[in-house]
């Protein structure tokens, strides 16, 4: 839809009205306001606002992402995503920054973006650090233990 040889033009970018459903893709280098339904892949290069009468079923890409209505589908936000009290996502977050408001519902997965060159970061749960820890095996500790006439060792 965007060719490098076409011209970009900055302006109020897109908005999707409450009684509007979409299937397909929707792309635009501006903001994309969503207060409809859309059913399919939602790319911005800048922010996507996502209000409380809104419902997304597909994967949505942006800078700046914030979560009113209802995603189900991943979401990668360059920058940051922010879901309010009545957002609801389903499915994978990777984000800059990652805001989730009390009362909102998070169901999934998340990762964060490294600075450099914005690849997911790999966290590790305490579990994970607690099973590194069990393995590291220390000095087994001996003590003699004599029982009538022959002498035992015990190991712990």
């Amino acid at each position: 839809m965007f060719d490098k040889d076409q011209t970009t033009v900055s302006g109020p970018g897109t908005v999707v009205g409450a009684n509007v459903k979409l299937t397909g893709t929707l792309k635009d280098v501006n903001d994309i306001t969503i207060h409809g339904v859309i059913d399919g892949e939602v790319i911005s290069d800048r922010n996507v606002i996502i209000s409380e009468t809104a419902s997304i079923k597909g994967p949505i890409t942006a800078n700046t992402i914030v979560v009113s209505g209802k995603v189900n589908g991943s979401i990668t936000a360059q920058e940051k995503l922010e879901i309010s009290p009545t957002g609801k996502v389903y499915g994978s977050i990777v984000a800059g920054d990652l805001i989730i408001n009390s009362g909102a519902i998070f169901v999934g997965k998340s990762n964060t973006l490294k600075e450099k060159d914005e690849t997911p970061v790999e966290k590790k749960s305490a579990k994970d650090v607690e099973k590194k820890e069990e393995k590291v095996e220390k000095e087994p500790k001996v003590e003699k233990i004599e029982k009538k006439n022959e002498p035992t060792y015990e190991v712990e």
